[in-house]
């Protein structure tokens, strides 16, 4: 374990390098500047929506459903892979249920982040015209409970690495 880690972390750097290479390069612009669904941490409304998929280019949106779902699954494995056995190698020692906790709050991560995108992609293939309130309001969910969990579980990790390995 303690050799994967590193590597499936190194993995999970390259894929996030990769999405933000895309975002920058084509999503941004290809979007009149407006951030993607994916990083908006705070959510957004039906009306945020629309605005994104009316500003959003057609080479943008392939990208989107194409290289970025791909990427995006990609990570959402890796780096949930990284988190678990980050907590296992940082919490070695401990309670059972302090190790059980974090994997269940990591693949809570893992499902949150799938189930966005999953939602994103629907919109996207929806389009503007067609856009469903109750997408998107499950979308922004989805969006902002990942990002919440993302820093529970990173407060958490800080936590045990602070603690150091138990004696």
């Amino acid at each position: 374990m303690r050799r994967l880690l590193p590597v499936v972390a190194a993995l999970a750097a390259a894929l996030l390098l990769c999405m933000g290479y895309y975002a920058a390069t084509v999503l941004w612009p290809g979007a009149s500047g407006l951030l993607p669904f994916d990083l908006r941490a705070l959510g957004y409304s039906a009306l945020d929506a629309q605005q994104y998929l009316l500003a959003l280019s057609e080479r943008a949106r392939a990208v989107y459903l194409l290289e970025m779902r791909w990427l995006g699954m990609a990570f959402r494995v890796a780096f949930g892979i990284t988190l678990i056995l980050g907590a296992i190698a940082l919490s070695r020692g401990r309670a059972w249920w302090r190790r059980g906790i974090f994997v269940v709050l990591a693949l809570a991560w893992i499902g949150a982040d799938a189930a966005e995108n999953l939602l994103i992609n629907e919109m996207l293939l929806r389009g503007p015209v067609a856009l469903d309130h109750a997408l998107v309001d499950w979308a922004s969910l989805f969006t902002r409970l990942k990002f919440v969990l993302l820093a529970i579980c990173g407060v958490m990790l800080f936590s045990l690495w602070r603690q150091g390995p138990k004696r």
